[in-house]
């Protein structure tokens, strides 16, 4: 259509306002390199569903995902409120499951299927893991970390860890056909493993140790959560959208960017800056230098 007799400005087809404003996904399909179809027909599993689990959860779910295996056994306190956005006061004070609370608010977001599982994560059938285009640790315990990376690296899956701490956060990348690059168990210390069977929860009742001292709850903030949430959700859909390419090419897509794949990002909000590390790989590591 001729827009102007002007032959200096250049000609351009008119889109109507319904055209503009109809389709939810319009504004993110404009990005050079994005394919909404690979992120409808995704699966992710997010496991932990509490604060890092919210934002996480409410950014793909609005993002489009197709499908969400959320994976959490407990339940909601008031003092989750002041950090989580799918919970609410109801919920807290009958305490309800914290899977089946965000599978409902979730309905008014969007369209991903939700299938909320409150197991723990040792007692889920190990197929949703392969069922799974990406695994997403939102966890308090090294326990869980651990697990969900190791059965991520066996079965060739993305893996995404975030963690959270007043106002710092990391967000860190695994996959398994980067084979040069450290998988969460290559930087576990003896340290680590003693507080293995520990759980460090924002919530709850404080932990007692064996020598009657008190190991206090974990101080966190909606603001730290928002940004590692934001950005472990940028992970997923950088795997989503780029995993293909590198599939084919060894490199990943350059209007997309490359994952955290073997590097820890941290986030410092008392100095509002950003360091990424190169985590080392472990040539002992029994999951990724594993010989088969």
């Amino acid at each position: 259509m001729k827009l102007s007799e002007n032959k200096d400005e250049e000609d351009f087809e008119v889109i109507s306002e319904v055209s503009i404003d109809d389709d939810k996904y319009d504004r993110q399909k404009r990005i050079v390199g994005w394919d909404q179809s690979k992120i409808s027909n995704a699966t992710v599993m997010v496991v932990g569903a509490g604060a890092t689990g919210n934002e996480l959860i409410k950014n793909l779910v609005l993002t489009g995902i197709g499908k969400l295996i959320l994976i959490d056994y407990d339940t909601i306190n008031i003092s989750n409120l002041n950090r989580c956005v799918l919970f609410d006061k109801k919920s807290a004070k009958k305490q309800e499951y914290k899977v089946d609370v965000v599978k409902k608010a979730v309905k008014n977001l969007g369209e991903t299927e939700i299938v909320a599982l409150k197991e723990d994560l040792n007692d889920i059938d190990k197929d949703f893991y392969k069922k799974s285009d990406v695994i997403c640790s939102c966890v308090d315990n090294i326990e869980a970390r651990l697990q969900s990376n190791n059965y991520a690296y066996y079965y060739g899956i993305p893996f995404i860890d975030s963690g959270i701490d007043e106002f710092y956060g990391t967000v860190q990348a695994v996959y398994s056909e980067v084979k040069d690059a450290a998988c969460m168990q290559c930087g576990v210390s003896g340290m680590d493993l003693d507080l293995m069977w520990q759980k460090y929860s924002c919530t709850g009742q404080e932990i007692e140790s064996e020598n009657g001292e008190t190991i206090g709850k974990m101080a966190t903030l909606i603001t730290t959560t928002a940004i590692i949430g934001g950005i472990q959700s940028q992970q997923v859909i950088k795997f989503l959208l780029g995993l293909d390419y590198f599939k084919k090419t060894g490199k990943w897509n350059p209007n997309i960017g490359e994952p955290l794949i073997g590097k820890q990002l941290n986030y410092n909000g008392l100095t509002n800056s950003f360091e990424i590390i190169n985590k080392i790989k472990n040539e002992e590591c029994w999951v990724c230098s594993y010989k088969k």
